[in-house]
């Protein structure tokens, strides 16, 4: 039987939790900690009568409460030094799993998935795979990052409240069907909380832990741990420190994938959120379209990265390559497009490989499989990156097919887009994967074990709708239930990005969900809808909850930067994104549509109203960054340093592509007028009374709203649809008033 104790003192409390089934012995332990460094020198806990209790330690006299808020489902520890003073000094609260498994499941949002539990190579940055580790059937295998260990050794996993999307921790316990979630807050009256998760040696008991102020044993910089020069607060007579959480149980799960399906609806226990209307959707793509035409190569027919190298002038997939021409052509002006098709012919007919695989990277002459710098050994390829560019050609030629009916494929391009299609077919057929990197001359997986390439099921799906070929579908389903039950189900994503060895990340996660709404709007098969919302709610622990508080001296202390709907990264590179690297969201939009669940809908309301203040624009600069450029950083961690924690750097990356994205793909206001339902994506306000639209515009600058009225919700639209919506132009401090009927 499996018994999970949360100790006070050595008296078991019960705890206020939200379940059927409450797990036994559920209680806590509060402690007070002197530290020596990093190290806990001497330790003593509360022993508490009625919710209260006092100890004296080092002749520092300490009192603590105790409340449990059955109402809020919440408890409350608050401790203070009622006499005397401390130095360096702690409190914590210890949650004690006891008849502790291995075979457990651990997630701690953006920095732990299955307990971080994998195989390891401790590579320097950038990491990546060597010839000698080339298996197609890899075991995950990930950087050196704090992890519950897979083998013998110490187990154990510290971190920041910032090295979180959320700071929480939840368990699935296999043997009894059982399950935990865990909140608490970013910060105490001492700044941050660490949060660590530790196993004993013979691995039947674990701990975990929420302690303030945040003293990590080890501290993770890139790919690397090292000692923590991290240290307890010195404390004077009246200092007060209160530290919240909240449990959630839950019983009858079969899976992570059922433990996670619990957390969208808890997520926001902590934190407030706070949406400020600063840059319209028309002006954002304006300064970005503008940045896109600078870095234009017309010798080369390429929209570049804005460097020389082959990897800094072009990428196929992953940061940009053929995704932002999408971008360019629907919403972009006639130059644009024009560029556009220009970029697409340049590809599609002179970089393609003997194995019908496209190259990953080039500067219009030279090719290469791929490159961080240098090209990469064995031409090794991050396949990902053609299952992106399959994904988005299609995009590309089913939208240019909807705006113009008597659009024809050019010639040139079909036996490309077929070699493509059929390499992907030919190594599912082979393989019963796709892998992560292949060798890009023969198509040969060289390393396995991946969702990174989850994109190509939709990219085969749009394939066999435009092309009417059934194998492309019948490879998407064998491709999406692979996926689905080896990744989805037991709670695990990695390796998107090419330089994190098999790490979790966001990217493959969100490729994952919009490959399902993708097959599903192909098919209109409900498996795939559900296998959507599975991933979606997988996908709610990437996401940022709530408004990280960031120091106030920083740069985005100064500017006031809201971080409810950034992206996690992946587990190696420990930031929040400006958005989804590299889409827009509007799979949730359509999944919203598809089951008329509210969730999705203020997921990518999250996602695309906060992406458009990270741009740099002229009355609102960002550190040294050039007007329409987005930095992918939203450092909430301190993994690069203390003093990067709300820091970037210099360069514009693929977050730009996904604001133009979202300009794109998402309407600025919604309206559903059968649900009686309206949601304002855009940066202005808006309401819906009768027939009546008003909205008014308090930015500073003109605005050009694409207005949305679904009145056939249960209908699937076409490529290209969100940028042909009507525009209604509102003028910067205008109020418009006008009829839905006039909206067609």
């Amino acid at each position: 039987m499996l018994k999970i104790q949360l100790l006070v003192a050595g008296v078991f409390a019960s705890l206020h939790v939200m379940s059927q089934q409450p797990l036994p012995d559920l209680a806590t332990r509060a402690q007070v900690t002197y530290y020596k460094g990093r190290t806990p020198e001497k330790q003593q806990t509360f022993s508490f009568e009625k919710n209260k209790a006092s100890m004296l330690i080092n002749q520092a006299e300490w009192n603590c409460k105790k409340y449990d808020n059955k109402a809020g489902n919440e408890t409350v520890y608050t401790f203070e030094l009622k006499k005397g003073s401390m130095d360096k000094a702690g409190l914590s609260i210890d949650f004690l799993f006891d008849h502790w498994d291995v075979k457990n499941y651990v997630i701690m949002p953006a920095a732990a998935y299955d307990g971080n539990r994998f195989d390891v190579l401790e590579y320097g940055y950038p990491p990546l795979f060597k010839s000698k580790d080339y298996n197609k059937n890899l075991p995950v295998t990930i950087t050196n990052i704090p992890r519950l260990n897979k083998y013998e050794g110490k187990s154990r996993m510290d971190f920041n409240t910032g090295d979180l999307a959320t700071p929480a921790v939840g368990v699935y316990f296999p043997k009894t069907g059982k399950g935990i979630w865990i909140l608490t807050e970013q910060a105490t009256e001492l700044g941050n909380s660490a949060l660590i998760f530790k196993e004993n040696e013979a691995r039947n008991k674990a701990t975990f832990t929420i302690a303030a102020p945040c003293v990590r044993e080890e501290y993770y910089s890139m790919a690397n741990l090292s000692p923590s020069n991290e240290t307890g607060k010195d404390l004077k007579e009246g200092d007060k420190v209160t530290i919240r959480y909240k449990v959630y149980t839950y019983s009858n799960l079969s899976s992570p994938n059922d433990l996670n399906k619990k957390f969208p609806a808890i997520r926001k226990s902590y934190g407030t959120s706070a949406y400020i209307n600063q840059l319209p959707f028309s002006k954002a793509f304006e300064l970005m379209e503008k940045q896109e035409n600078e870095w234009w190569s017309r010798k080369d027919s390429l929209y570049t990265l804005g460097g020389e190298t082959l990897n800094m002038k072009w990428q196929l997939g992953w940061v940009g390559g053929l995704m932002v021409t999408l971008p360019l052509s629907e919403a972009g002006g006639d130059s644009s497009a024009d560029r556009a098709y220009k970029n697409y012919y340049k590809i599609l007919t002179q970089s393609q490989s003997p194995s019908g695989f496209f190259y990953g990277c080039g500067n219009g002459k030279i090719w290469c499989s791929d490159c961080f710098g240098s090209p990469h050994p064995d031409n090794l390829h991050l396949l990902r990156k053609n299952a992106d560019a399959l994904y988005f050609t299609y995009k590309y030629v089913s939208s240019q097919r909807n705006r113009n009916p008597g659009w024809q494929l050019p010639e040139a391009w079909s036996a490309p887009l077929h070699r493509q299609a059929d390499a992907f077919v030919k190594l599912w057929k082979e393989n019963y994967q796709f892998g992560q990197f292949v060798e890009i001359e023969t198509g040969e997986i060289k390393v396995g074990g991946s969702n990174s390439a989850v994109t190509a099921i939709a990219g085969l799906a749009l394939a066999s709708k435009y092309e009417s070929n059934p194998q492309y579908l019948q490879v998407a389903k064998e491709a999406a239930r692979y996926y689905y039950r080896n990744f989805i189900v037991k709670g695990i994503s990695c390796g998107g990005p090419g330089e994190i060895l098999q790490n979790n990340d966001a990217e493959s996660a969100f490729a994952t969900l919009e490959s399902f709404v993708v097959l599903y709007e192909v098919t209109g098969e409900k498996e795939w809808l559900q296998y959507a919302e599975d991933a979606a709610a997988f996908c709610t622990t990437w996401m940022v909850t709530y408004d990280y508080r960031f120091p106030e001296k920083s740069l985005f202390g100064r500017l006031d930067m809201k971080t409810t709907g950034a992206i996690w990264a992946n587990t190696q590179n420990k930031h929040g994104g400006p958005g989804i690297c590299t889409a827009s969201g509007d799979c949730l939009f359509k999944l919203y549509r598809a089951t008329g669940n509210k969730l999705y809908l203020q997921m990518i309301y999250d996602i695309a109203h906060n992406i458009m203040q990270y741009i740099a624009r002229a009355d609102r600069p960002i550190k040294d960054q050039h007007i329409g450029w987005i930095n992918e950083r939203v450092n909430l961690s301190d993994w690069e340093g203390k003093e990067a924690i709300g820091d970037i750097f210099h360069g514009n990356t693929w977050a730009q592509v996904s604001a133009m994205l979202t300009v794109a793909e998402i309407p600025g206001i919604y309206i559903n007028p059968a649900r009686n339902e309206l949601m304002v994506f855009d940066h202005v306000t808006a309401t819906v009374k009768g027939n009546t639209l008003t909205i008014t515009n308090s930015t500073r600058f003109d605005a050009s709203i694409r207005v949305f009225v679904d009145r056939k919700m249960t209908s699937v639209y076409p490529q290209g649809f969100i940028s042909r919506c009507p525009i209604v132009n509102v003028k910067a401090g205008e109020t418009k008033i006008l009829a839905l009927s006039e909206i067609q």
